[in-house]
């Protein structure tokens, strides 16, 4: 039998219902280790272990954020979607009396979803509380009895009793969001041959930082290479198209590899007529692209050519595969996208082709 807790102290939450998450942003945060330094304490039978080393009991790793703000640029409203942090170094430590030693290791924990309350939107500053499942993605601790028996205990797939965890997310000068969560978690694990239960307690601060993992570039408004012909556009487009505007690379999902719900769609194209979303290393002349067919080619080298799709009536289209799957993208790896698309019949520049505006994308675990 094994079992793992992981409390928090309680406060009141609330459920949002599922039209306020219409607004929300998908955000990344980098967990700032130096400032989540933990302390962890292990009991067992009513006695307190003695430590085997005194190094702190520190917290990394990442999680994708669904987070929205209301009308003062406050965050109000959120939930954690995805995350992955270890816990290093080891803990490791004994209880004399009992003749009892323990190691745990390898422990890598998660959040699966974690609903965010903040109170009232309109009046929100940021602090927030929410009931938390966590899964142990990954743990393993050893106990050794009297006469030096062993026993492995693999925590891995265990998710937590919900709990409930509290915190605040900042905006700075920047408008990247800081986080700053107390916690306390609690794994109880029962060692299977004395039934003894033996609750190990990590408690911390989680200090998180945002960092940008879908952006936006290679506009043909000018503010780069000019467009070949001069098919100019406005901010955030392509190089215009036999429609006017230019066309647009958008992104939705997050860029988790273990998601794999990251959706590419170009909006403002050439109605009915296909387009090629590709994926490339590099972004081409520093992010300013170069001139190809009626725009810009934005994205370049080890290009991968990832799915055709014919715009509709309205000139939009938008991928339906896994895009990190398809491309063979790593945890870690910045790729930028780009949509090549037809212009048969009123092409600008008499190319009969054209390109949207690019993304980069970096991609987490």
């Amino acid at each position: 039998m094994k079992r793992l807790l992981l409390a928090a102290t309680a406060a009141p939450f609330l459920l949002f219902a599922p039209s306020a998450w219409s607004q929300q942003t998908m955000r990344g945060f980098q967990i700032d280790t130096t400032a989540s330094a933990w302390t962890w304490t292990a009991q067992a039978l009513g006695q307190n272990a003695v430590p085997a080393t005194t190094d702190a009991f520190n917290l990394s790793g990442t999680m994708q954020v669904s987070l929205g703000t209301n009308a003062s640029g406050e965050v109000s409203e959120g939930q954690f979607s995805d995350g992955s942090f270890d816990f290093a170094p080891d803990m490791e430590g004994s209880f004399p009396t009992l003749g009892v030693s323990f190691h745990m290791h390898s422990v890598l924990l998660g959040f699966e979803s974690m609903v965010l309350d903040f109170g009232n939107p309109s009046t929100s500053n940021g602090t927030f509380s929410g009931d938390a499942w966590i899964i142990a993605h990954a743990a393993i601790v050893t106990i050794t009895l009297p006469g030096g028996s062993q026993f492995d205990i693999d925590l891995a797939g265990l998710t937590s009793n919900p709990q409930i965890i509290s915190g605040q997310f900042t905006v700075g000068s920047s408008g990247l969001i800081h986080l700053n969560s107390a916690q306390s978690h609690t794994f109880t694990v029962t060692e299977p041959n004395t039934g003894i239960d033996f609750d190990f307690t990590v408690t911390g601060v989680m200090v998180a930082d945002e960092f940008v993992t879908l952006s936006s570039y290679c506009f043909g408004d000018g503010s780069g290479t000019m467009c070949p012909c001069g098919n100019s556009s406005g901010p955030g487009e392509g190089c215009g198209n036999g429609n006017g505007p230019g066309a647009i690379l958008g992104a939705s999902g997050t860029t988790s590899i273990s998601a794999g719900d990251l959706v590419l769609s170009g909006s403002q194209l050439i109605a009915n007529q296909p387009g090629l979303y590709f994926q490339g290393n590099n972004a081409v002349s520093g992010g300013n692209g170069v001139t190809f067919g009626d725009g810009l080619r934005c994205a370049g080298g080890n290009v991968v050519r990832l799915q055709v799709r014919v715009a509709d009536s309205s000139g939009a289209s938008a991928t339906t595969i896994n895009v990190g799957a398809a491309a063979g993208v790593s945890a870690g790896d910045t790729k930028r996208y780009q949509l090549w698309y037809r212009d048969p019949a009123s092409s600008p520049c008499g190319t009969t082709f054209n390109l949207t505006s690019g993304i980069e994308a970096l991609w987490t675990p």
